[in-house]
C-alpha cells in the first residue's frame, strides 16, 4: 500500500505576473455609491493565492470610481457634441456597473464617432474604456485607452478626472506585475487627494494602495491604509464604497491565513452588491469566497461557490471567465481528493487558455491525479509542461512556485509507488523552500534597516538644523532632542524585537523541517533515512567482541490482500495500530521506524539476541490478538513476520547485521508466516 507521507495543500501566495491581479475599473456612477472591489492571490492562493493561493488564483474584482464632476463637462471647453454620444456613455457609466461584458461591446460600437467629438468627450470615452476592459482582463488594450486618455488631459481637466486616471493607471502597473511603480503612482494619487481635499478619491486610492502593498507582503501597512478608507466612506455614508473596501478587507485577510476574518469581510461586501445588483461585482465576491474556502480547506463550500460563480458568468462569452471557473474547481477538486473530478475539470480549464503560470499549477495537480489514475506516461508529460512554462517565465524562476514543481514530482512519484525517489524530491524541494524563506527574510530585514538608517538621518538633519536656531529657543530644543532620542531607542528597541521574532520564526521552521525530514507522516515513526543513520552510529561505537545491539524487521502478513478487501484506510488504520501495539514494549531507548509500505524496524541498544526474541515474541503475540474494529460491527485481523539479528563478529556493520534479519524474516515467511526466527549464530 503506498505511504500516504506527502499532502498537497494550497500555497500561501499566487505566482506571479498576472496571478495576483486583475484590477479594477474606475467610472463614473451614481451620486453616493463607492468605487472597487478586490479579490485575491488567485483566479487562485494565491492565490492565494498562494494561490492562489494564488494564486488564477483568482481573478481581482475591479475598482470603480464615483465622480460626479468626471462627467461634468470640462469647463472652458463647451461641447459640440452634447447630445446622443454624450448621452450615450451617460448611459454606458451606469451600464459598466451592472454588466461590464455587454457595456464594453456597445462601447465598441460608439468607436467610430470620436473623430468628431470634442477632447473632454473622448477623454470621458477613454476613461469609460478603461473601466470596461479592466473587467475583460484586456491588458494591452487597457494600456492603450489609458495612453489616449492620457495625451487628453489638460491643465483645466477637473482634478478628480485627473485623479481616476491616476488610479487607474496605478491599477494597470500592479497588473503588470510592477508593484513598486504600481504604488509610486497610487501614493502620488492618495497625496493629490489630500491635498485637493478628494475625499472619495482619497479612499479609494487607499483601497488600492492598500491591495498593492498587500501583494507585495507588507499587509500590516495594508491593513493600517484599509481602516483610514473605511473611515472616509463611513463618513461619506456610501454603501458601495464601504463593500470595496470590505472585499478588499475579505482579500488581505485571506492572503494571511484569517480564513473566517476574510469570509466574515467578503459577506458583507457580497450583499452590498446584491442590494445594487451588481451582478460583475457579485461574480468576484462569490469566487473570493469560493477561493478563501478553498485555502481553508472547506472543500464543499468552495465547490459550491466555484460553481455559483460559473452559473453567474458563463453567458458573458468570457473565456477568461470560464477559465477563472472551472481553474477553481479542478484546483478544489484535486485538493479534496476527488481526482476523477478533477481532472475533467481541469481539462476544461486547459482548453479555456488562462495564464501560463496559472497553466503551469493546472499541470502540477494533473501530474498528481494522473498518477493516482496509473497513468504515468501522461503524468510526467504534465511535470514537464509544467517546468517548460516556468523555464519560459524568468520572472517565476527560483521561486516557490518553480520550486513548488518538485514537490508535485514528489507526489507523482509517491502515487507511481517510487518511495524512495518520492523522498528525494521532497527533501530537496524541503531544502530550497527553506533556502528561498531564508533569502527573502534577509532582503526584508535589509529594507527595514535601510528605512530605519534613513530614518535616523533624518533625525540628525532636523536637529541639526535647530541647533541653528536663536538662543530663545535652546531649551525648546533641548526639549525635542529628548523627544526625539527617545523615538530612535524605541525604534531600536523594536528593530531588536523584530530581529529575534524573525530568528525564533527560522529556528521553528528548521525544527519543523527536521521533523518532517525524518519522520513517517502516516504513523508518527521515524522513517528509513533516520533509523538507519542511527543505526550507524550505534554500530561505530560498538566494540564487536562484547558489544551489545539487536534489531528486529517485521513485515505485515499478507497486507495487500488487507488492502484490497477493507480498502487502504483500514490498510492505513492497522500500520498505526501496529506502531501504538509496539510502543509499551519498547525501553526508553529502542527505537521504532516505518521503513516503507508495511514494513518496520526495531533498534535495541544494550540487548542480546535472547532479550530481542524474547521483545520480539510479545510483538507478534501482542499484534496477532488484537482485533481492529469496523464502522460494521466486523474486526479485521493481522498478523506478523519477525526476524531478528545481534551485532557481532559476523554481523559487524549495518549491512551484514540488516541483511542477517532480513534472510530470517524470509525464513519466517517461508516457515507459515506468523513467528519469529532468529539470525543463525556463526559456525
Amino acid at each position: 500500500m503506498p505511504a500516504t507521507s506527502i499532502a498537497w495543500s494550497p500555497p500561501s501566495r499566487p505566482p506571479g505576473r498576472r496571478s495576483a491581479d486583475c484590477g479594477r475599473p474606475v467610472i463614473p456612477s451614481p451620486p453616493g455609491t463607492g468605487a472597487g472591489m478586490h479579490g485575491y492571490p488567485e483566479m487562485d492562493r494565491t492565490p492565494s493565492p498562494p494561490g492562489f493561493h494564488a494564486a488564477v488564483h483568482r481573478g481581482l474584482a475591479a475598482l470603480c470610481l464615483i465622480f460626479l464632476c468626471a462627467v461634468a463637462p470640462v469647463p472652458g471647453h463647451a461641447s459640440p457634441d452634447p447630445g446622443e454620444l454624450s448621452s450615450a456613455l451617460t448611459r454606458l457609466e451606469q451600464a459598466v456597473l451592472e454588466n461590464p461584458w455587454r457595456a464594453s461591446r456597445e462601447l465598441d460600437t460608439l468607436r467610430s464617432r470620436l473623430a468628431s467629438a470634442p477632447a473632454p468627450l473622448r477623454l470621458r470615452y477613454h476613461l469609460l474604456q478603461a473601466n470596461a476592459l479592466v473587467w475583460l482582463y484586456h491588458q494591452e488594450r487597457l494600456r492603450e485607452a489609458l495612453h489616449a486618455a492620457r495625451k487628453l488631459v489638460q491643465p483645466d481637466t477637473p482634478r478628480s478626472t485627473q485623479l481616476e486616471l491616476a488610479v487607474l493607471e496605478g491599477i494597470a502597473a500592479r497588473r503588470d506585475v510592477d508593484y513598486e511603480k504600481s504604488a509610486r503612482v497610487l501614493e502620488r494619487a492618495r497625496d493629490r487627494a489630500r491635498q485637493y481635499d478628494q475625499p472619495e478619491m482619497l479612499a479609494l486610492a487607499l483601497t488600492e494602495l492598500a491591495f498593492t502593498r498587500s501583494l507585495n507582503g507588507y499587509h500590516d501597512t495594508a491593513l493600517t491604509e484599509l481602516q483610514e478608507a473605511w473611515t472616509l466612506a463611513s463618513t461619506l455614508n456610501s454603501p458601495f464604497l464601504i463593500a470595496v473596501i470590505e472585499e478588499t478587507l475579505g482579500a488581505v485577510y485571506g492572503y494571511i491565513g484569517e480564513y473566517d476574518t476574510s469570509v466574515h469581510h467578503y459577506q458583507r461586501a457580497l450583499a452590498t452588491y446584491n442590494d445594487l445588483g451588481y451582478l460583475a461585482y457579485q461574480a468576484e465576491a462569490i469566487n473570493g469566497l469560493a477561493i478563501t474556502h478553498r485555502y481553508a480547506e472547506k472543500w464543499n463550500a468552495a465547490i459550491a461557490y466555484f460553481q455559483r460563480y460559473r452559473e453567474i458568468t458563463e453567458n458573458n462569452q468570457s473565456e477568461h471567465n470560464r477559465f477563472v471557473a472551472w481553474y477553481g474547481l479542478g484546483m478544489t477538486y484535486a485538493e479534496k481528493g476527488d481526482c476523477p473530478t478533477a481532472l475533467t475539470a481541469i481539462e476544461k480549464a486547459l482548453e479555456a487558455g488562462g495564464p501560463e503560470d496559472f497553466r503551469a499549477e493546472l499541470y502540477k495537480r494533473q501530474a498528481v491525479c494522473m498518477a493516482e489514475a496509473g497513468r504515468e506516461s501522461e503524468a510526467r508529460q504534465a511535470l514537464d509542461r509544467a517546468r517548460q512554462i516556468f523555464a519560459a517565465l524568468p520572472e517565476l524562476r527560483d521561486t516557490q512556485w518553480a520550486i513548488d514543481v518538485q514537490r508535485a514530482e514528489a507526489l507523482t512519484l509517491e502515487r507511481l509507488g517510487d518511495h524512495e525517489a518520492a523522498f528525494d524530491r521532497l527533501l530537496a524541494y524541503h531544502e530550497q523552500s527553506s533556502a528561498l524563506q531564508a533569502r527573502e527574510s534577509s532582503e526584508r530585514l535589509m529594507e527595514l534597516r535601510v528605512s530605519m538608517e534613513n530614518a535616523r538621518k533624518d533625525m540628525e538633519i532636523d536637529l541639526l538644523r535647530q541647533q541653528a536656531r536663536t538662543d530663545a529657543l535652546e531649551l525648546t530644543q533641548r526639549d525635542q532632542r529628548l523627544r526625539e532620542q527617545r523615538i530612535l531607542t524605541g525604534g531600536l528597541a523594536a528593530l531588536i524585537l523584530m530581529v529575534a521574532l524573525i530568528v525564533l520564526l527560522q529556528w521553528r521552521n528548521a525544527r519543523r523541517l527536521h521533523r518532517l525530514s525524518t519522520r513517517d507522516e502516516l504513523t508518527g515513526l521515524h522513517n528509513r533515512r533516520h533509523v538507519f543513520s542511527l543505526l550507524e552510529r550505534l554500530v561505530q561505537r560498538l566494540p564487536v567482541e562484547r558489544g551489545q545491539l539487536s534489531i528486529i524487521l517485521l513485515d505485515v502478513d499478507d497486507f495487500k490482500q488487507v488492502n484490497d478487501r477493507y480498502g487502504h484506510p483500514v490498510g492505513d488504520r492497522w500500520l498505526k495500530t501496529i506502531a501504538d501495539l509496539a510502543h509499551p514494549l519498547l525501553r526508553g531507548g529502542d527505537t521504532m521506524a516505518r521503513l516503507g509500505g508495511e514494513e518496520f524496524l526495531v533498534v535495541l541498544p544494550r540487548a542480546d539476541r535472547h532479550q530481542a526474541r524474547t521483545v520480539a515474541q510479545r510483538l507478534v503475540e501482542r499484534i496477532r490478538d488484537f482485533r481492529l474494529p469496523l464502522p460494521d460491527g466486523t474486526a479485521v485481523r493481522v498478523t506478523v513476520s519477525v526476524g531478528v539479528a545481534s551485532f557481532g563478529a559476523d554481523c559487524a556493520d549495518v549491512q551484514a547485521l540488516y541483511s542477517a534479519a532480513d534472510r530470517a524474516l524470509y525464513a519466517a515467511k517461508s516457515r507459515g508466516k506468523d513467528q519469529v526466527v532468529m539470525a543463525p549464530l556463526p559456525a
